[in-house]
């Protein structure tokens, strides 16, 4: 017998947000998991974050959803400003 589970992509963002795997270690890009505008960039380059820091608010249907860093590391490169749309997949923090 074998288990499996099937995630969309969005659900597997999601239980990623709460503790899912991530290599700890070498860089990892932050997407925009639906289309939404940039509310609010609360990081910047260089700075140090730990998992579970939000790292910006994107406004998606009226509803504002903070975006989480995955685990510790360091801003690399913020690609997108604040009052930006993005669709879904955009990069948006890189983080070393």
């Amino acid at each position: 017998k074998y288990e499996a589970r099937v995630m969309d992509e969005r659900s597997q963002l999601m239980a990623n947000r709460h503790g899912g795997d991530f290599v700890d270690s070498g860089e990892i890009s932050i997407a925009a998991p639906m289309p939404g505008l940039v509310a609010d960039i609360l990081v910047q380059v260089g700075q140090q974050v730990a998992k579970g820091d939000t790292l910006l608010i994107l406004e998606s249907m009226k509803m504002q959803n903070e975006i989480k860093s995955p685990r510790e590391g360091t801003v690399q490169r913020v690609s997108v400003e604040i009052g930006e749309s993005v669709e879904q997949k955009r990069l948006m923090i890189t983080l070393v």
